[in-house]
């Protein structure tokens, strides 16, 4: 044993020392492009922001580079080997030991990688993160290197295996596995099993210089392992990449025909324009000029502005005040895996909202503010606990809704939902700050705020499938409209000067409802089904 592991290290200490100086150098330009960014974006929680919602991630640099010096290491390791592997098969120790051996001296040089490197990148996120999200910086890092790993004893099986239409299949796999495994699969568990499987194939590539196969119960699960991450990445990349998302209906209430009138997509930008009750119509401007308020810009060109609808009359600008919409997306339903939000601070004397200097930590049994600068403002924090312990919030909080941007006409802070179920109000205006519990709100299941002057309505909010409008007072509208299923659904509610519409869809699906818009009487509704 001790042999091997002497002879792999005079063979490889220059190779695995060069290696080495290419990844520092590497993570110094890492880290001078990290120290420049920080410097040249104010403030800082900009960045932060980035990295919770937008997933902008700078470590996934890394992952390319450490990948890449794994694959040269099992290069190095074996290809020169490949010759010489039945003098290694001849010596007095098991087969799998001798391949053990050689992988127990990659996996120091490993650990020595993840050490440094971890170690380095640490250091260099707690400067500039919030300790939460430099714990995500580590834990991205540390899958980053497994992922290597697992790299690494792929292509090790690979270069190992005498019967190269063999290797040459399960390379493809195992480049497949890889992929899936990287971008689309963030698991622990599985790269744990996937590792015994890389060891079981990496065996069973030696053996095949011994022209015999590993005939046992580990190798069959071994490849139903591979087979269960190829089925669950498979069917994930199918959704995200090759899943059809798109419309099929856009449906729309003609105030003119007073029925609902909508476009079909075909597919290939071809579309067929039609109402509920059958008409068919003979082109896309008859369609559009039966939909005032949705297209006035077209009838503007057509010189048919103002439009007369039931008696009065509406002009371009009443209309174009009067226009507001609220989408919410599947995705937007799911919260940001480190429940860390911005906390605007508007200034009276400033027109805009400013971007958020602090950023506030929703933890499992406490508040926490950050300060740009990456420290805890203790004061603060000790003042929002204090205030969360008056009101009898309970922790863990279940969610957090807000507007998470400073592209808005006002700010409505941050609400969140305690463990009973209570909600609650955190906003920051010119350095006052203001905590509150909303009790109209209980039990709501989730809020979807817009914060937009052209309506009474704050967003919307979602209990038992039904929809709900939130206006400003914190009050809450039923607007009759059950079925809704969050992130499964697409939801879009539109404004005009005389209606309300509300369309809904999961891709198969599609409904839509229009009420009047002052007294929020439903006026109709419909359904299409793709």
């Amino acid at each position: 044993m001790r042999a091997i592991f002497l002879k792999e290290f005079s063979r490889l200490w220059v190779f695995l020392s060069a290696l080495f100086a290419v990844l520092v150098l590497f993570f110094s330009w890492f880290s001078f492009d990290f120290f420049f960014k920080f410097n040249a974006i104010h403030p800082e929680a900009v960045i932060w922001y980035q990295y919770v919602f937008f997933e902008n991630e700078p470590e996934r640099l890394t992952l390319f580079v450490v990948v890449s010096a794994f694959v040269s290491v099992a290069l190095a390791q074996f290809l020169p080997q490949r010759n010489r592997i039945k003098c290694l098969l001849h010596l007095p120790i098991s087969s799998f030991k001798i391949l053990l051996w050689h992988y127990l001296f990659a996996l120091l040089y490993f650990v020595l990688v993840w050490l440094v490197f971890g170690l380095w990148l640490l250091v260099l996120s707690v400067k500039f993160y919030p300790d939460i999200i430099s714990i995500y910086v580590l834990i991205n890092w540390s899958y980053y290197c497994f992922c290597s790993v697992i790299i690494y004893l792929f292509a090790s099986a690979i270069l190992l295996d005498m019967f190269v239409r063999r290797a040459a299949i399960f390379g493809v796999v195992a480049a497949l596995v890889c992929v899936i495994l990287i971008f689309y699969i963030n698991s622990f568990f599985l790269l744990v099993a996937l590792a015994f499987s890389g060891i079981i194939f990496g065996f069973n590539a030696l053996l095949s210089h011994k022209q015999i196969s590993l005939k046992l119960v580990p190798f069959f699960l071994a490849c139903a392992t591979v087979s269960l991450v190829l089925s669950i990445g498979g069917y994930e990349i199918f959704k995200d990449k090759f899943a059809d998302k798109s419309e099929r209906y856009y449906i729309f209430y003609s105030p003119s025909l007073k029925e609902f009138i909508y476009q079909e997509n075909l597919g290939g930008h071809y579309f067929a324009y039609k109402s509920v009750s059958g008409k068919v119509f003979q082109n896309e401007l008859d369609y559009k000029n039966e939909l005032a308020f949705n297209y006035f810009m077209d009838l503007k060109q057509q010189g048919k502005l103002p439009v007369t609808i039931d008696g009065k009359t509406y002009s371009e600008n009443e209309i174009r005040a009067s226009r507001m919409s609220m989408t919410l997306s599947q995705n937007e339903a799911n919260p940001p895996k480190i429940p860390l939000y911005p906390l605007f601070n508007p200034n009276p004397k400033i027109s805009n909202i400013p971007s958020a200097e602090d950023m506030l930590y929703f933890g499992k049994n406490a508040l926490t503010l950050y300060h740009h600068d990456g420290e805890k403002d203790e004061e603060l924090t000790h003042v929002f606990n204090q205030k969360a312990k008056e009101l009898d919030v309970k922790f863990p909080i279940q969610g957090v809704f807000g507007r998470f941007t400073n592209l808005k006409i006002f700010d409505e802070g941050l609400f969140f939902k305690d463990a009973k179920g209570d909600f609650y109000n955190i906003k920051m205006y010119n350095n006052k700050l203001s905590f509150k519990a909303v009790s109209s709100l209980k039990n709501y299941e989730y809020l979807h705020i817009v914060e937009n002057d052209n309506t009474d309505f704050l967003g919307l909010a979602f209990k038992d499938g039904k929809i709900y409008f939130f206006d400003k007072n914190y009050v809450t509208l039923d607007t009759s409209v059950d079925g809704f299923e969050l992130g499964k659904m697409r939801l879009r509610v539109g404004f005009d000067p005389k209606f309300i519409q509300i369309r809904l869809d999961d891709g198969d699906s599609y409904k839509a409802f229009v009420f009047d818009k002052f007294n929020l009487e439903k006026l109709g509704e419909a359904q299409l089904k793709r």
